[in-house]
């Protein structure tokens, strides 16, 4: 009677099917799609579905085997419904999509849309650039005698990258100077970490990626080298960084965080995979005065998690515009034929803000850079013939900062020849590589001219955010600092 009463049950939900429109069939008030609804029915009623929960998947294959030219389209579709992050692609659209993780032979820089052109905004740790000098902000003019300027990104990373060990000439602009270099093309996957020193006590860290262990060893000899120079001060720069390894990614906020037994994150895997995952810090580091982290659209996943520890934990400013929003991983895995299935298997935590998927990190200090245009007629005269000194107060202190200023050297224009003036004006002589001096000299001011006539009527992007962020770690450092250097490379705190 029970196996009767079922049957009958069945064909009379298949009646509803059949003359109900479209979106109408429901469950527990909540509408089904016709593929919903008559997938449902199958596998609550079918026979064959009873012993086999893959029915669906079965008849999937049937299908690709009679159109095999849909296979892409329907599996990414399907995991399409999954989630975002997920997708199936061939070995040639991995390596174009996932090149930090990977690796491409090519010189070593990353690139940046500006009105004026593309510009270098990181050269990678042991690249080929970095050994020819290439420097952050560099605009791209020339690449093998051909004029860039109107080059757009992809056509300038084409050019860029080709056979390894040939040799490729580029010419770029800096601070209104023509300078060229050749550089010999190399596989690049092994680091995307670098480092200079901005101002006295104030080092900045650029972490493009996190593609391997590398980038973590990099940086990590960064870190520990940063007391041999009396550091008090650290802009670490996530922009445009998509992120990579998670456990990259933990190391490097656990290496900053001073307290011990601080949570950083949480990863959250599958019940069946273990759950929740949380990491605790070890404590330890280098006690700093300041530590501010550039974000922008293009800091995502490992990267947002890096920042947002780093935020949460109390350790460090947040400073740019908002982020990607990319808190879920996954796992990138061979198939037979060569190609890969990205899989979502995690979803990311962070102590204070929680799951940020989809809503990205809001900056505590939100700045956006802007573009200028030098219009050389609208300048205060300056005269070149004259040497400015630190202390000197005048109209052509103030024409000089006004002309740095527009070079991003500088927040803005001053009629006082102050501190952050005298650091300008070290930061334009080391650009032009002349000889350091405590004074803005007449071959100086005449090489500011010129730039100002090269850039004249020309607009390019002001790096507002960094030149915050210096500022704001300048002032930190001025104050007194935490630890002692000792003689056998390691340190003390006061």
């Amino acid at each position: 009677m029970k196996k009767i009463a079922k049957r009958l049950t069945a064909l009379a939900l298949a009646a509803i099917i059949l003359t109900v429109p479209a979106g109408a069939v429901t469950k527990d008030g909540e509408s089904e799609t016709w593929f919903d609804g008559v997938w449902a029915l199958i596998d609550a009623f079918g026979l064959k579905a009873e012993d086999d929960p893959y029915v669906l998947q079965n008849y999937i294959n049937k299908y690709l085997q009679k159109h095999p030219d849909e296979m892409y389209d329907v599996i990414n579709d399907i995991l399409s419904l999954l989630d975002t992050h997920s997708m199936y692609l061939s070995s040639e659209e991995y390596s174009q999509g996932f090149s930090t993780l990977e690796g491409f032979v090519g010189v070593g820089v990353g690139l940046e849309q500006t009105a004026s052109g593309v510009q270098i905004s990181e050269v990678m740790r042991y690249s080929a650039a970095e050994e020819a000098g290439l420097q952050v902000g560099d605009l791209i003019v020339k690449i093998g005698g051909e004029d860039a300027t109107g080059f757009t990104n992809a056509e300038v990373a084409e050019r860029l990258r080709g056979e390894e060990g040939a040799s490729v000439t580029l010419t770029v602009r800096r601070q209104g100077r023509d300078v060229t270099v050749t550089c010999v093309r190399r596989k690049v996957n092994q680091v995307y970490v670098s480092n200079k020193t901005l101002a006295d006590g104030v080092e900045y860290i650029k972490v493009s990626a996190m593609g391997s262990e590398n980038d973590w060893t990099a940086f990590s000899e960064i870190w520990e080298g940063l007391d041999e120079k009396n550091t008090r001060a650290v802009v670490l720069d996530l922009r445009g960084n998509g992120g990579g390894v998670i456990d990259v990614a933990l190391k490097m906020a656990d290496t900053m965080v001073t307290e011990k037994d601080t949570l950083l994150a949480g990863v959250r895997w599958r019940a069946d995979m273990g759950g929740l995952e949380q990491t605790y810090s070890t404590g330890g580091a280098l006690p700093l005065n300041k530590i501010v982290v550039l974000v922008d659209g293009g800091t995502a996943s490992a990267a947002e998690l890096l920042a947002g520890s780093l935020r949460d934990t109390g350790t460090a400013t947040l400073l740019g515009s908002k982020t990607y929003g990319k808190g879920q991983g996954q796992f990138h895995l061979d198939l037979v034929n060569g190609d890969k299935l990205v899989i979502t298997t995690l979803e990311l935590e962070l102590p204070k803000t929680g799951v940020y998927e989809g809503v990205g990190l809001t900056p505590d200090l939100q700045i956006e850079n802007r573009q200028v245009t030098v219009h050389v007629n609208n300048l205060t005269p300056l005269d070149a013939s004259k040497t400015l000194r630190f202390g000197d107060s005048s109209d052509d202190v103030y024409a000089m900062t006004e002309r740095l200023a527009l070079l991003g050297l500088i927040d803005e224009a001053r009629r006082s020849f102050d501190g952050d003036t005298l650091d300008a004006v070290a930061a334009f002589r080391q650009s032009y590589e002349m000889p350091p001096d405590l004074y803005a000299s007449p071959d100086m001011l005449e090489a500011l001219e010129n730039a100002m006539r090269t850039l004249d009527g020309q607009t390019y992007l002001l790096d507002e955010q960094l030149q915050t962020a210096l500022e704001i770690c300048k002032l930190a450092a001025d104050k007194p600092q935490q630890y002692i250097p000792l003689a056998d490379g390691g340190w003390k705190k006061k």
